[in-house]
């Protein structure tokens, strides 16, 4: 837009030039007032994550990290932690020329989303599967959305078997449950040490059983219940109580541990049972690369009139370490100290050095909350895998390992390799759980018939 004013004349006192200023002023305030309108409108004060994110969203929101405005900057972080962990593969590396607020930015990204990666991994998986299918494209799908690896013995047998579920979102076990009972399948809880969820034809010849308790990656089932009562002892008899706990087969429990004094049965005639040996704690061994382990419970001997438990209630501690992620040391040939942090968990290459035939590398695994899993349990520590990567991606294995160091919340570990050649030519790999975490798992349990 142009404007032109007409060239002002001093016997006209300045009049015409007076009349043009104020329209100009007038037009100026207006435009201003909608610039500042539509700049409101283009910058709200507080964006919230676009419904359906894309590559170019994320990509501009990287951009705005380096904005000018420190609230276009501080949006931006907000939220790409919003958008979760898709955004992780995108993030650039840290460089020496990355500026010192986009380094601090991105760490703080980094962690945010690392930290709501691992909370999810503890979590029950989710599952929507609708319709009805074969039992083998059901356990496909159920298998594909949650990462567990699911077998059923026999697949000839079960080659058609149908199953109808409606699910939308729903745990893991819930629609677990709802195809094993169609398909009239149990858990095989020592069917494999591969880490697999095996499934077999039920042999169960009760009409009724109680039902399994589910809660997140959890479920247990009643096994069986006994009552003894010993003559050759002063003891008044128990009430005997074995159970099948059974976790997701992704996750990879190292430690349980039962505290009896949370025990508790309430009879259907009222009365309540505590557990026979209420002040231990004992400690459950754990069928590691299985997802299922055997618990037995001991609680007072009941009446001979009582028939039926109507409710058991207790809790139980296990420590699970989170999904394993590759921590990468290259151009350790100068046997220089290098160190990386993921997640919860710091590893350390202390040192690379010739032994003899073979080399040396000294790797510290420390742990910033162990949560009691190294005091009680450290061999599954020892089954993290170590080993060199060359050029050409080709694995090579350690020939050999030894416990050096041991504190409260770390493991030292010297693996032993033979190397051929420069050393810089390798990567060592070291893959650890990014955390451990011990929860305390309340469970219930009803209707439980009586001996």
């Amino acid at each position: 837009m142009y404007l032109i004013i007409p060239a002002c004349s001093f016997e006209r006192r300045c009049q015409t030039c007076l009349h043009w200023v104020t329209w100009l002023l007038i037009l100026v305030a207006i435009l201003c007032s909608e610039i500042r309108s539509g700049h409101a409108q283009d910058q709200p004060a507080e964006a919230a994550p676009p419904a359906t994110t894309t590559l170019g969203d994320i990509r501009g929101l990287l951009r705005d990290l380096e904005d000018s405005e420190l609230q276009t900057r501080d949006t931006a972080e907000k939220t790409l932690v919003e958008i979760g962990a898709t955004v992780l593969s995108f993030l650039p590396e840290v460089t020496p020329r990355t500026s010192g607020e986009l380094r601090v930015r991105l760490q703080r990204i980094r962690q945010a989303l690392l930290q709501t990666n691992i909370e999810h991994y503890f979590e029950g998986s989710q599952v929507s599967l609708h319709g009805k299918m074969k039992l083998a494209d059901a356990i496909d799908q159920i298998a594909r959305q949650t990462n567990n690896q699911i077998r059923v013995e026999s697949p000839e047998a079960m080659a058609s078997v149908e199953v109808d579920v409606d699910a939308a979102e729903a745990d893991f076990w819930t629609v677990m449950s709802q195809v094993m009972s169609q398909a009239n399948l149990r858990i095989n809880a020592f069917g494999t040490t591969e880490g697999e969820l095996v499934l077999a034809p039920s042999n169960a010849t009760r009409s009724t059983q109680p039902t399994p308790y589910t809660t997140g990656p959890f479920r247990m089932d009643v096994l069986s219940v006994r009552s003894t009562l010993p003559f050759t002892s002063t003891l008044g008899g128990q009430l005997e109580l074995s159970f099948q706990l059974s976790w997701e087969p992704r996750l990879r429990p190292v430690f349980m541990q039962l505290p009896m004094e949370s025990l508790s049965a309430e009879l259907s005639d009222g009365v309540t049972l505590s557990a026979s040996n209420a002040q231990a704690a004992p400690e459950i061994p754990l069928n590691l690369g299985g997802c299922s382990t055997q618990i037995d419970l001991q609680l007072e001997r009941p009446d001979r009139s009582a028939t039926r438990i109507k409710k058991l209630s207790g809790e139980f501690i296990i420590a699970v370490p989170s999904d394993r992620h590759e921590y990468v040391f290259e151009k350790f040939g100068n046997g220089a100290r290098q160190s990386e942090k993921y997640g919860d968990v710091t590893v350390t290459l202390e040192g690379a050095r010739r032994n003899g035939a073979v080399y040396e590398m000294r790797i510290f695994v420390e742990f910033g909350d162990a949560q009691g899993a190294l005091d009680s349990f450290r061999g599954w520590i020892l089954s993290n895998e170590a080993y060199l990567r060359d050029a050409k991606k080709t694995r090579m294995e350690n020939v050999g390992l030894n416990t050096y160091a041991i504190t409260p919340n770390a493991v030292g570990i010297a693996y032993l390799f033979q190397i051929n050649g420069d050393p810089n030519d390798y990567q060592l790999i070291y893959e650890s759980p990014a955390a451990v975490k011990r929860q305390k798992v309340e469970y219930e349990l009803k209707d439980i018939e009586l001996p």
